[in-house]
Protein backbone atom coordinates (compact mmCIF):
# COMPACT_ATOMS: atom_id res chain seq x y z
CA UNK A 1 0.00 0.00 0.00
CA UNK A 2 1.37 3.81 -0.90
CA UNK A 3 1.83 5.34 1.76
CA UNK A 4 -0.76 7.21 4.10
CA UNK A 5 -1.95 10.72 4.18
CA UNK A 6 -4.48 13.27 5.66
CA UNK A 7 -6.80 15.00 4.46
CA UNK A 8 -9.02 18.06 5.42
CA UNK A 9 -12.61 19.64 4.78
CA UNK A 10 -11.34 22.11 2.14
CA UNK A 11 -10.22 18.78 -0.01
CA UNK A 12 -13.02 16.54 0.70
CA UNK A 13 -15.72 19.37 0.41
CA UNK A 14 -14.75 18.68 -3.65
CA UNK A 15 -15.87 15.46 -3.53
CA UNK A 16 -19.70 16.24 -2.52
CA UNK A 17 -19.96 19.48 -4.48
CA UNK A 18 -18.43 18.89 -7.70
CA UNK A 19 -17.93 22.41 -8.43
CA UNK A 20 -15.24 22.87 -6.00
CA UNK A 21 -13.39 20.29 -7.27
CA UNK A 22 -10.30 20.32 -9.16
CA UNK A 23 -7.25 17.86 -10.15
CA UNK A 24 -5.72 17.84 -6.62
CA UNK A 25 -9.45 16.90 -5.35
CA UNK A 26 -9.97 14.28 -7.37
CA UNK A 27 -6.17 12.47 -6.96
CA UNK A 28 -7.16 12.84 -3.19
CA UNK A 29 -10.39 10.50 -3.87
CA UNK A 30 -8.68 8.03 -5.54
CA UNK A 31 -6.19 7.89 -3.01
CA UNK A 32 -8.68 6.53 -0.40
CA UNK A 33 -8.85 3.41 -2.70
CA UNK A 34 -5.46 2.74 -2.69
CA UNK A 35 -3.64 4.45 0.38
CA UNK A 36 -4.79 4.87 3.59
CA UNK A 37 -6.47 8.40 4.41
CA UNK A 38 -7.07 9.48 7.57
CA UNK A 39 -9.33 12.13 9.15
CA UNK A 40 -9.57 13.62 13.05
CA UNK A 41 -13.30 12.65 14.21
CA UNK A 42 -13.97 16.52 13.71
CA UNK A 43 -14.68 15.71 9.95
CA UNK A 44 -17.67 13.91 10.61
CA UNK A 45 -19.21 17.14 11.92
CA UNK A 46 -17.25 19.42 9.31
CA UNK A 47 -18.89 17.19 6.25
CA UNK A 48 -22.24 17.00 7.62
CA UNK A 49 -22.43 21.03 8.91
CA UNK A 50 -21.28 21.29 4.90
CA UNK A 51 -23.51 19.49 3.21
CA UNK A 52 -26.80 21.03 5.38
CA UNK A 53 -25.33 24.35 4.80
CA UNK A 54 -25.28 23.48 1.12
CA UNK A 55 -29.10 22.11 1.17
CA UNK A 56 -30.29 25.73 2.81
CA UNK A 57 -28.36 27.37 0.41
CA UNK A 58 -30.28 25.55 -2.35
CA UNK A 59 -27.00 24.29 -3.75
CA UNK A 60 -28.37 20.81 -2.91
CA UNK A 61 -32.37 19.08 -2.37
CA UNK A 62 -33.06 17.34 0.84
CA UNK A 63 -32.88 14.10 -0.93
CA UNK A 64 -29.49 14.89 -2.42
CA UNK A 65 -28.10 15.72 1.33
CA UNK A 66 -29.41 12.72 2.63
CA UNK A 67 -27.59 10.85 -0.43
CA UNK A 68 -24.66 12.53 -0.20
CA UNK A 69 -24.07 11.75 3.60
CA UNK A 70 -24.48 7.97 3.52
CA UNK A 71 -21.68 8.25 0.99
CA UNK A 72 -19.33 10.20 3.12
CA UNK A 73 -20.55 7.24 5.45
CA UNK A 74 -19.27 4.94 3.15
CA UNK A 75 -15.86 6.89 2.39
CA UNK A 76 -12.74 4.44 2.89
CA UNK A 77 -11.38 6.90 5.70
CA UNK A 78 -9.44 6.40 8.83
CA UNK A 79 -11.00 8.54 11.76
CA UNK A 80 -8.60 9.10 14.21
CA UNK A 81 -10.39 9.05 17.30
CA UNK A 82 -7.48 9.61 19.66
CA UNK A 83 -7.81 12.19 22.25
CA UNK A 84 -6.29 15.67 22.10
CA UNK A 85 -5.34 17.94 24.50
CA UNK A 86 -7.56 21.31 24.11
CA UNK A 87 -4.15 23.04 25.36
CA UNK A 88 -1.92 21.58 22.63
CA UNK A 89 -4.77 22.66 19.47
CA UNK A 90 -4.82 25.84 21.02
CA UNK A 91 -1.00 26.82 21.01
CA UNK A 92 -0.73 25.13 17.46
CA UNK A 93 -4.14 27.10 16.48
CA UNK A 94 -1.83 30.67 17.69
CA UNK A 95 1.25 29.91 16.57
CA UNK A 96 0.03 29.12 12.95
CA UNK A 97 -3.11 31.54 12.85
CA UNK A 98 -4.68 28.91 12.19
CA UNK A 99 -8.48 28.28 13.52
CA UNK A 100 -8.68 25.43 15.97
CA UNK A 101 -10.89 23.15 12.79
CA UNK A 102 -7.47 23.51 10.89
CA UNK A 103 -5.42 22.93 13.81
CA UNK A 104 -6.78 19.80 14.52
CA UNK A 105 -5.89 18.61 10.91
CA UNK A 106 -2.18 19.99 11.76
CA UNK A 107 -1.89 18.37 14.79
CA UNK A 108 -3.12 15.27 13.29
CA UNK A 109 -0.37 15.37 9.97
CA UNK A 110 2.68 16.34 13.03
CA UNK A 111 1.78 13.22 15.23
CA UNK A 112 1.23 10.79 12.72
CA UNK A 113 4.19 12.12 10.42
CA UNK A 114 2.05 12.18 7.41
CA UNK A 115 1.87 14.91 4.53
CA UNK A 116 -1.40 16.48 4.60
CA UNK A 117 -3.71 17.15 1.55
CA UNK A 118 -5.46 20.86 1.94
CA UNK A 119 -6.50 23.62 -0.31
CA UNK A 120 -6.55 26.22 2.85
CA UNK A 121 -3.68 28.84 1.75
CA UNK A 122 -3.38 29.25 6.10
CA UNK A 123 -2.88 26.03 6.79
CA UNK A 124 -0.70 25.22 3.44
CA UNK A 125 1.41 27.65 5.09
CA UNK A 126 1.26 26.31 8.71
CA UNK A 127 2.53 23.42 7.07
CA UNK A 128 5.58 24.92 6.11
CA UNK A 129 6.73 26.41 9.27
CA UNK A 130 5.70 23.62 11.26
CA UNK A 131 7.56 20.81 9.07
CA UNK A 132 5.35 18.93 7.86
CA UNK A 133 4.63 18.12 4.13
CA UNK A 134 1.66 18.87 2.09
CA UNK A 135 0.62 15.93 0.09
CA UNK A 136 1.68 15.55 -3.28
CA UNK A 137 -1.08 14.03 -5.62
CA UNK A 138 -0.97 13.11 -8.62
CA UNK A 139 -3.57 13.27 -11.19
Amino acid sequence: MTAALVVDASVTAAWFLPDEANAYTEAALQATAERDVWVPALWQLEMGNLLLSAQRRRRISDAKRRELVAAAAGLRLRVDREPVSMIDLDALAAAHALSAYDAVYLELALRRRLPLATLDSALRKALARSGAALAVLDP
